[in-house]
């Protein structure tokens, strides 16, 4: 790559600025107030913090919290429901429970009439006049 002089003597200038301010290593006045100033901002921030800290204001803090911020675990019921049903990992888990309980309750409710049929469910199960289910 060709780098014209004035290219050259802008990377010159980047590095080695002509001008070199004559401060660079005193501590001015106005330097040190300004360093007072941004201390006492940076304290008062800090006495906000501990303001903040310990348990009456951590109990203050989740009383706030508790009454603002809805998460799973402050739902119940069908919204419970509902966020579950929601979440990405939880969908192919809740399409399968539904589709395999939609599929038992069918074939469950489908064999009522046939169910006295079976020798199990009318020994112990079906209500018949006698009562005596014991040999």
């Amino acid at each position: 790559v060709v780098c014209s002089s004035v290219c050259l003597s802008s990377i010159i200038n980047i590095i080695m600025p002509a001008t070199i301010p004559e401060h660079i290593g005193e501590f001015s006045a106005t330097r040190a107030n300004e360093l007072f100033e941004s201390h006492k901002k940076f304290l008062e921030w800090r006495k906000t913090e501990w303001a903040t800290r310990g348990p009456e204001a951590l109990e203050k803090r989740m009383a706030a919290r508790a009454a603002t911020h809805t998460s799973w675990r402050q739902m119940k019921g069908m919204d419970l429901v509902r966020h579950e049903l929601n979440t990405p990992g939880t969908r192919p888990f809740a399409l399968g429970m539904g589709v395999m309980s939609a599929l038992y309750l069918t074939l469950f409710l489908s064999q009522g009439e046939g169910r006295k049929n079976y020798e199990y469910w009318s020994k112990y199960h079906a209500k018949t006049a006698s009562h005596d289910h014991h040999h």
